[in-house]
């Protein structure tokens, strides 16, 4: 090899190790966005917002959080198919923009499979059984069980709406049981939760930081979480699958960039999300919140995530639901 040679060859392997470096160092050079696709003051705009402002510190920039919500999150997730791939947009995610919608649309403007990669999952909350007690009075879940077992096609249960995971959980949980039950679906969770304290429908699945408040102050009962294990926040209430085997429903959310983003972008992204989600702020946000962590290390979450749209897949498909 000429002295030529060998000093282009030592020069180009010297730009291929220090370019990842550079590529760090510049970034993020402009205040980052991170769209989340729901309304301001809900579950998932808090924790994004939480999660901003520390990333905001850790980055030096400003972070703007960009709350695009409408048609199930879609309209979110195309604002963010069509950003740069820099790093400098983000989504902050739930199952059902990620896994759900892609079986529940015969069309969407971007495919999460393709279009998205995940960073790092913030927070997961299991969705709870929670019925009016004035309706309901049962005090067990195996007795509201038999109750519907005795009343096949007599009980209604409420949800946010059609194809959303709360709709999608009650039809698991129709199954699970054996008999028909009737579906009534609102415009949220929240004229869902109305008509529940009210009466007007006697049970729905809501989201444990949601369904907390009404717990706690008296006007329904939750019966049962739909996780692996009994919640802290609900002492006392069995996961559904001591009676029902195998049910599960647990809402999660996660920090997405865009494929092509740089990989010590997205690194660096990951380490500064880890080292918020582990500081005493977010602790306390957790506790006040009910959320648990997920510390899914960042190369296992592909699988994480196709494991969770084959599930909710076979739900859409065994609910019959479609959003169009």
């Amino acid at each position: 090899m000429t002295p030529i040679a060998r000093r282009t060859a030592l020069a180009l392997a010297g730009a291929a190790l220090t370019a990842p470096a550079r590529a760090q160092v510049g970034f993020p050079s402009r205040p980052i966005r991170i769209l989340v696709p729901f309304a301001a003051g809900g579950t998932t705009d808090i924790l994004a917002r939480a999660i901003g402002e520390r990333l905001s510190v850790a980055l030096g920039q400003p972070v703007v959080i960009d709350n695009r919500g409408g048609a199930g999150g879609t309209v979110a997730g195309e604002a963010f198919a069509r950003a740069e791939p820099d790093g400098h947009t983000l989504l902050v995610a739930t199952a059902s923009l990620i896994c759900i919608n892609k079986a529940l649309y015969a069309r969407l403007p971007f495919d999460p499979d393709t279009d998205f990669v995940p960073v790092a999952m913030l927070a997961q909350q299991p969705n709870v059984l929670v019925v009016n007690p004035r309706v309901l009075p049962m005090a067990t879940l195996p007795e509201l069980i038999a109750h519907i077992r005795a009343n096949p096609g007599r009980i209604n249960y409420g949800s946010s709406g059609t194809g959303s995971q709360l709709h999608l959980t009650g039809e698991m949980f129709r199954a699970a049981v054996g008999v028909d039950m009737t579906h009534v679906p609102y415009r949220g969770s929240a004229p869902a939760m109305t008509d529940l304290v009210a009466g007007n429908v006697p049970m729905m699945f809501d989201g444990l930081g949601t369904a907390l408040p009404q717990v706690r102050g008296g006007a329904i009962r939750a019966l049962g979480v739909a996780s692996e294990r009994e919640n802290a926040a609900l002492p006392g209430v069995p996961p559904i699958a001591t009676a029902l085997p195998g049910f599960l429903s647990v809402n999660w959310t996660g920090l997405f960039a865009l494929r092509g983003t740089p990989e010590p972008v997205v690194a660096r992204i990951d380490a500064e999300t880890r080292k918020a989600l582990g500081g005493p702020e977010m602790a306390s946000l957790f506790r006040e919140r009910a959320f648990d962590p997920m510390p899914i290390p960042r190369a296992e979450l592909p699988a994480f995530v196709a494991g969770e749209s084959a599930r909710w897949r076979e739900a859409v498909r065994a609910s019959g639901a479609r959003a169009d």
